[in-house]
């Protein structure tokens, strides 16, 4: 994300009669679109400072609209329920162009566009699914995980996809392939979101007591690097750019977070003490949307937090470092997590990482590229095998859409 001297303004806030469980933004066009618990769809515009412009409003689920995403040239609009129907939203109209009544066995619970004519959707018992939109047909299914599909991420010039799951494992899928490229060891944790940062070598995943995880890539075994620090679960991230993701916590904060070294960049905005339900940034990358329980989309600007990230940038590792005590509440220390089998020295503690409604310092001061990677090869050693293959990965041809509706 390149930054620049005025920080973006964002647009005025988005106030719905319901609670808001997803959100996405247009690839291409100043637009977002919300998902609601009853199953509504809002599309609205939206420019800087001013107040969003609704589009057009459907009721286009008999349940909750969990999942929304945008095709990849912005006609149209997937959306995912808990009523398991997966259905195509002409972006224009807002009618429903094309729709699946029982795309999953469960409820779906995230969409990703993979490109122009691929989409991947997880549901609810751990299911992944590839499709073909073009030729209207599930091009790969796979059934490694026995719980919710919380997240994914995709890396194209891999052509590999994340997948992150309640049951505490992490898969990973190279799409052409029907079998898992390797599903990780359970991680005692429910998994919440994925980001792959680091010039597509490192994977930071989200969980529900607010530890990151850090994944290296070829090396799904077992997590190299623990992140602690935030108070509640992590349960929505996107990626800023090469070293900055950005969280989305139970606290009801968002935060810019710095990895490798691991550290607080500074905090973005917050819905109280509501829990947010997803974050997603806009087309331009200098503008962070946000959903809570609290019936809003939210909007703000994350051009100032990276460019204190950069203006701090030369004055030394121990000031780049430094954290702002007052962005995070309490002050609670919490030891550095280290496995209960292992005989390596624990790790430093996180100074400042707090409790249920606390979080102090979230900064990583002793942290540096040559001690991070003696920490992963001293964990290699110890960590655990990766599981491949397990269940599952049988490819599919039903068709996408024969019953429309």
């Amino acid at each position: 994300m390149a930054t620049t001297e005025e920080t973006a303004v964002p647009p005025l806030a988005i106030t719905h009669e319901d609670q808001v469980f997803s959100l996405a933004f247009h690839p291409l066009e100043d637009i977002v679109a919300s998902g609601l618990i009853e199953g509504q769809i809002h599309c609205h515009s939206y420019a800087a400072g001013a107040s969003p412009v609704k589009l057009w409003s459907a009721h286009s689920h008999k349940e909750s609209c969990r999942a929304l995403e945008f095709s990849s040239d912005g006609r149209q609009l997937f959306s995912g329920s808990k009523d398991r129907s997966l259905q195509v939203i002409d972006v224009q109209t807002g009618k429903v162009a094309l729709k699946k009544p029982k795309a999953h066995s469960e409820p779906i619970n995230c969409l990703l566009t993979l490109s122009e004519q691929l989409l991947a959707s997880g549901d609810d018992g751990g299911c992944v699914k590839i499709w073909d939109t073009r030729q209207r047909k599930v091009a790969m299914k796979y059934h490694e995980n026995v719980d919710f599909i919380s997240d994914m991420t995709y890396v194209a010039r891999k052509k590999t996809l994340l997948a992150t799951s309640g049951d505490g494992c992490l898969s990973v899928f190279d799409i052409r392939k029907k079998n898992p490229v390797a599903v990780s060891a359970n991680q005692d944790d429910e998994l919440l979101c994925v980001q792959v940062v680091r010039n597509d070598t490192k994977a930071v995943v989200g969980t529900q007591d607010g530890t990151l995880l850090l994944f290296s890539w070829g090396d799904w075994g077992d997590c190299t690097d623990r992140f602690p620090g935030h108070p509640n679960s992590v349960d929505s991230m996107d990626r800023v750019d090469d070293s900055i993701v950005l969280t989305a916590s139970g606290d009801g904060i968002i935060r810019a977070i710095g990895v490798l070294p691991n550290r607080l960049v500074g905090a973005v905005g917050e819905h109280g003490d509501m829990p947010i339900e997803s974050i997603r940034l806009a087309r331009d990358g200098e503008i962070v949307g946000s959903c809570s329980h609290d019936s809003t989309v939210r909007f703000w600007s994350v051009a100032e937090a990276i460019k204190e990230e950069d203006d701090g940038e030369g004055e030394g590792e121990a000031e780049e470092d430094e954290v702002d005590e007052d962005v995070m509440r309490g002050a609670e220390e919490v030891d550095a997590d280290s496995d209960a089998d292992s005989d390596e020295a624990p790790a430093p503690p996180a100074a400042g990482a707090g409790g249920k409604r606390g979080q102090g310092d979230l900064s990583d001061d002793d942290s540096s590229d040559s001690e991070v990677e003696k920490k992963q090869r001293e964990r290699k050693k110890k960590s655990k095998k990766a599981k491949r293959g397990i269940g599952g990965g049988k490819k599919g041809n039903p068709k996408f859409f024969a019953d429309i509706d």
